[in-house]
């Protein structure tokens, strides 16, 4: 297969499990000496409070549990309050040392060991601070055992038959599964021999069916292997979930089919498919 050239821009459900889970392990108990709310501007950079609440509320705070939600993580710091990361381009790394600590961020959290957590973002994301209070509840996983089949067709079955919404829009957008976005969508749809320009209202029961399985894997699958190869955990280390279309395959041979894969923008990103085995 040839090699992976398009690093994806958001964080989805799968790296959001992944670091969520390094960070209860590896940094919880960790108490914050300082927090820096950004060094470098970034207008897509989204905060809650200013740099000087920042500071004031989180020092002195201990790292608790952080939990997936979606395409971010929340992070409890303790006593009270969450810290909630994640979203497109956004790096979320733990240094033991000052050696490894980036020149620009947006968050950074100094520990009392002298560790430090910093959020670094390249497109868009999230460096939001709540009160535990104000997070709500996220929506249902598709790793969870509440995703049923029936769940799932519920959604569909809400869909009148006048709607125009694609099938790309229906999983990402509205009403969307919970921590799927582009990245993996492609994947899924592959495995479910479906179009992504595919009205949603049009799949047939043993289409929704399909869906349905392939979004369960796929998302299964790429948390056991810890995320996208382009993609990096705590430590900087990428996953282990090599995707099956990406642009890097544009033009090659499709893996059932041998029909060369296309490659078209759609609903503001690509989308990568086999125009034979997806209909």
């Amino acid at each position: 297969m040839p090699a992976q050239t398009e690093r994806p821009n958001v964080i989805e459900l799968p790296e959001s499990v992944t670091i969520a889970r390094q960070i209860s392990g590896e940094l919880s108990g960790k108490q914050i000496a300082q927090c820096v709310r950004g060094n470098s501007p970034h207008k897509f950079a989204f905060y809650t409070k200013t740099p000087e609440e920042y500071a004031d509320i989180l020092r002195d705070k201990t790292i608790g549990e952080a939990h997936p939600s979606g395409a971010c993580l929340d992070v409890a710091a303790q006593p009270g309050y969450v810290i909630r990361l994640g979203g497109g381009g956004e790096r979320i790394l733990y240094h033991r040392d000052d050696a490894t600590i980036p020149a620009k961020y947006q968050l950074l959290l100094r520990f009392k060991d002298d560790s430090c957590l910093t959020v670094n973002v390249q497109g868009w994301g999230s460096c939001q601070l709540y009160e535990e209070a104000e997070v709500g509840r996220g929506g249902v996983s598709p790793l969870s055992p509440e995703f049923t089949r029936q769940r799932f067709q519920d959604l569909f079955d809400a869909v009148p038959p006048e709607d125009k919404r694609s099938i790309k829009f229906f999983m990402i957008t509205d009403p969307g599964v919970w921590g799927v976005g582009n990245g993996y969508l492609q994947d899924i749809l592959y495995r479910a021999e479906l179009h992504p320009r595919r009205r949603a209202n049009t799949l047939t029961s043993a289409d929704q069916r399909a869906l349905y399985d392939a979004t369960v894997f796929t998302m299964t699958e790429a948390v056991r292997l810890g995320g996208r190869t382009s993609e990096l955990d705590l430590h900087g280390k990428p996953g282990g979930y090599q995707r099956i279309l990406h642009s890097g395959v544009v033009g090659a041979p499709c893996q059932r089919c041998g029909t060369p894969i296309e490659k078209q923008a759609f609903l503001g990103g690509s989308v990568y498919f086999c125009p034979s085995c997806q209909q």
